[in-house]
């Protein structure tokens, strides 16, 4: 029984992660992060990031990164060096290397 119960919620997680994961949400994330990049006031032409994280697509500038970082969210002793290789979209760069969507058209 309790084998069922696992095997019924792994296939779940997994059903809803390839949910969250698929391109049309991946576009979105990106058009959001564009708009963010493009923005006004203090945070125009700011370099940001999208990464999947906690089952979404979520767009990051560095400063994001700083408060959630000062809250606790992501630990001290990540940097964003190391947060660049989950990186799957850079405003700056245009660089897609999501890759699932590698050659997708954004």
């Amino acid at each position: 029984m309790k084998k069922l119960i696992v095997k019924i919620l792994s296939k779940f997680l997994e059903l809803r992660t390839r949910y969250r994961a698929n391109l049309s949400h991946f576009r979105r994330a990106v058009r959001r992060a564009e708009r963010l990049a493009a923005g006004n006031g203090a945070m125009k032409g700011k370099r940001t990031y999208v990464y999947f994280l906690g089952g979404k697509y979520r767009t990051f500038n560095r400063k994001d990164i700083q408060r959630l970082k000062k809250a606790g969210i992501i630990k001290q002793h990540i940097t964003l060096e190391k947060l660049s290789r989950i990186c799957l979209y850079d405003t700056q760069t245009k660089v897609n290397s999501h890759p699932q969507f590698k050659y997708a058209k954004l």
